[in-house]
């Protein structure tokens, strides 16, 4: 089998599409309900990508408030894709940067086109770039500060050793060398201890330190 990653769908609508298609088509659906919105309660959220700049199969879209913290947004992060020891983690205006306060409100450093960047564990770092796409003036479910628009679908990876089905565990003793990817059936006569296995999670901090999902 070879590496794949399936489509992922836009919560907005349910249609589905490629990485390539889905931030375009949301772009849409977003515009569209901007449109039709007279609600004098709407409020200012900003259109963000949010990707591991190693493998664009993993991505976040999100509608984050203008009000929303980076503090918000680094724990919103954790949650979804990173927590597993309790890391330190920063966001800057480039990689390496200066380091921009956790305090920070959103819309005091939101500027359609450009980046930030995200990193979590300054030993074994999981890298995120975060891109401001657009804007929008409207009502979320429950007054959220953060919602997922999309998220990409669990990518699947073949097995190193048959090279026949989908890997479920990693050795990170053998990752190492650029293998460790295990199925069900090989993984139970895989040579390394158990201790060295982590699942294979939606996330690009699988196979990291000890991350779980």
């Amino acid at each position: 089998m070879e590496y794949q990653a399936p489509k992922s769908k836009c919560l907005l609508c349910n249609s589905e599409f490629t990485s390539r298609g889905i931030g375009k088509h949301i772009a849409t659906c977003l515009k569209k309900r901007s449109e039709i919105t007279t609600n004098k309660l709407a409020q200012k959220y900003y259109y963000i990508c949010v990707k591991d700049p190693y493998n664009k199969d993993y991505f976040l879209f999100l509608l984050i408030s203008e009000t929303t913290t980076l503090d918000d947004l680094d724990g919103f992060l954790r949650d979804i894709w990173l927590e597993c020891c309790g890391h330190m983690s920063s966001f800057s205006s480039r990689r390496w940067g200066d380091e921009i306060s956790m305090n920070t409100k959103i819309k005091n450093i939101a500027n359609i086109g450009n980046t930030l960047n995200y990193q979590y564990d300054f030993g074994s770092t999981t890298e995120l770039v975060i891109k401001f796409i657009g804007d929008y003036r409207g009502l979320i479910d429950d007054r959220q500060n953060i919602k997922i628009l999309s998220r990409n679908s669990q990518v699947i990876v073949p097995c190193d050793k048959c090279g026949n089905f989908p890997a479920v565990q990693i050795c990170t003793e053998c990752q190492c060398d650029g293998n460790g990817w295990l199925c069900k059936k090989c993984v139970q006569n895989h040579k390394c201890d158990d201790e060295m296995l982590l699942p294979v999670v939606n996330s690009p901090r699988t196979g990291v330190c000890g991350y779980g999902g």
